[in-house]
Order: C-alpha cells, then sequence, then structure tokens
C-alpha cells in the first residue's frame, strides 16, 4: 500500500487505552464507521458487530505503521499509550501486507472502564475502555474503582470512604515500578495466599468488590515475600535467613495465612545448597547439586492475569457469572 495522509482532526492518547477504544474514537471524530476507517488501514474481518467494551482490536507491523501515520504521530507515542500496539501482542507478519484482526474476545487482557476524569483532562470526553491485565482497575489520581462492567448506571466505585484501598494501591504500583516484572510476581502470588483454603476470604470474581476487600491484604503480604525474594533472586538467602523468615511469619501471622505462606515458601527456597555437615561421620557430599526448580517462568506477559501469574497450584478465582454487581 502507498503511504496515507495523516487524518485532519488529532485525537488525544489516553494511557493504557485499548487499540479497538482509541480506533472507535477516532473515526466517530472522523464521522467514519470503524470498519470504513479499517479498510484504509489494512486488510481483515470487519468489525462493524464488535463494541470496544466486548473485545481488542489488534493489528500487524504494516497495520501499526499505516495507523500511525493515519493518525499522524511516531510510532513509539503511539506504542506507548496502545499496550495492545507492542511488539508481544502483534499479529504475525504473514505476506507482510497490513492486516487487522477483531476478535469476539481479547487474545489477552481484560477490558476495562478508563477513569472519565482522566480522560476529561486530555479532552476526551467519550467512553475510554482500558486493555489490562485484570479485570479492574484503580485511578490513584481521582480515587475511583473501575472493572469490566459495560453498565453506565454504575459505572466505577467511589473509594473515597476506603482509603487504605488506596494506600494498598500506591504501594503496589510503587513495588511493581521498583522490583519490575518480580513485582508483578509477588502481587499474583500475595493473591493466591489469600485465596488457599484454610484463609477463608473471598475469591477474586466472587463479587464486584472483592479486589477492593482483597487488595490491601495481598499488597502488605506481597511485601513480607519482597523480602525473602530479592535475597534468594541476588543468590544472598541463606538458610538460617529462610528459617528465620518461616518462623517470623509463623509468629506474626494467624495459623491460617502461616499455613499458605509456607506453601509460598516452599516453592521459592534458597538458590544455595544446605550447608554440609560438620562430623566426619557424615556420609561425603555428592558432588552434583540438584539444580533449584524455578516456581516461575523467566518471561512475564504483558497481559497475564495474576491466576496465570502465580506459582501456587490452588484455584484463585471463584467461577460462575461475572460479578458485574
Amino acid at each position: 500500500m502507498e503511504r496515507i495522509r495523516p487524518l485532519p482532526y488529532r485525537v488525544p492518547l489516553v494511557d493504557g487505552e485499548s487499540t479497538g477504544s482509541f480506533v472507535t474514537r477516532l473515526a466517530a471524530r472522523h464521522g467514519q464507521s470503524v470498519s470504513h476507517l479499517l479498510a484504509t488501514v489494512g486488510k481483515g474481518r470487519s468489525a462493524a458487530d464488535v463494541d470496544p467494551w466486548q473485545s481488542e482490536l489488534y493489528f500487524n507491523a504494516a497495520a501499526r505503521q499505516r495507523l500511525a501515520e493515519m493518525v499522524g504521530r511516531p510510532l513509539d507515542q503511539l506504542t506507548r499509550a496502545l499496550a495492545s500496539l507492542r511488539e508481544e501482542h502483534l499479529l504475525p507478519v504473514g505476506s507482510g501486507a497490513a492486516a487487522y484482526r477483531w476478535p469476539w474476545r481479547p487474545l489477552s487482557g481484560f477490558l476495562v472502564r478508563g477513569c472519565a476524569l482522566c480522560a476529561a483532562r486530555r479532552g476526551v470526553l467519550d467512553p475510554v475502555w482500558l486493555i489490562r491485565p485484570d479485570p479492574w482497575h484503580i485511578c490513584v489520581q481521582h480515587g475511583r474503582f473501575h472493572d469490566f462492567s459495560p453498565s453506565d448506571r454504575h459505572p466505577f466505585i467511589d473509594l473515597s470512604p476506603g482509603p487504605h484501598v488506596l494506600r494498598g494501591e500506591m504501594r503496589r504500583l510503587h513495588l511493581v515500578r521498583k522490583l519490575g516484572p518480580v513485582g508483578r510476581l509477588l502481587i499474583a502470588d500475595a493473591f493466591a495466599v489469600l485465596a488457599h483454603p484454610a484463609v477463608r476470604l473471598p475469591r477474586l470474581g466472587s463479587s464486584r468488590t472483592a479486589p477492593l476487600r482483597l487488595l490491601p491484604i495481598a499488597v502488605a503480604v506481597a511485601y513480607r515475600m519482597a523480602r525473602l525474594e530479592r535475597l534468594r533472586l541476588e543468590d544472598r538467602l541463606v538458610h538460617d535467613d529462610y528459617r528465620r523468615w518461616r518462623e517470623e511469619a509463623r509468629r506474626d501471622l494467624t495459623l491460617q495465612f502461616s499455613l499458605a505462606l509456607d506453601a509460598w515458601s516452599d516453592q521459592h527456597q534458597p538458590l544455595q545448597p544446605p550447608p554440609l555437615p560438620l562430623t566426619r561421620a557424615a556420609r561425603p557430599p555428592s558432588r552434583h547439586y540438584r539444580q533449584p526448580r524455578l516456581p516461575h517462568q523467566p518471561a512475564v506477559p504483558e497481559m497475564a492475569p495474576v491466576d496465570k501469574l502465580t506459582c501456587l497450584p490452588w484455584e484463585m478465582r471463584a467461577r460462575g457469572p461475572r460479578p458485574y454487581g
């Protein structure tokens, strides 16, 4: 395809917005149908019957480049704002021709309503849908909880009566900024600890407000885990430190929590071999140590939800109808 000219009206970007949401706004701003606009970008299935709150729109590299030309923005600026345009989520190159795909469900992640106040600050008055790894999002700027409910009657939950939830989310963001993917893994493992059968807390998915009740506790657990995991990954965790960490957890927490944390720490044992016996009568140690089992995959997918990231084996989510509230 030949190079295309930018559209006349500039549409603001919203950080974390789904590509389908952005393209829907782009088409509306220019008085076009989404399918007509996409025909200029590349070839693919018509999106006329797909709504941006139902599924995500995906491009290959060629179509992504054409979209950048259409909106008149540098490609790196577009990919910073629209997560599904990043390399991890691109469609296969195929023949090399520009192509898009709009399946009936997102290939990964969840469509979550964006904060209307944040969007309005960017000059966006239309509904905005974010693509998120989990089916909720907390706006710490405006104290609002959003999820994947399409209802306009209750588009968000006001968190001003629950400042502890906002504090928990800010601590979660700090941990992820500080530790990167390891921080995300620890948060996932912490939610899994809360889902241990002995703990008896509501599971994610059991109600719309379950994340609000669980988040502050999960973040506190994740910070406790981080004290151990950072030493382990730096190969500085010795068995005495490991044993003390487990003893502190048993002393500080309820029996139910300590049982769940024991199960987690079993998966995160020191990378160093245990100390050798000092008696002469002891059997000579083997020269070959078994490689420690790594509890997590080395790559952390951007849109993997907490139940797909944890190393713990039990069920984390309640199964049943989607809790729109």
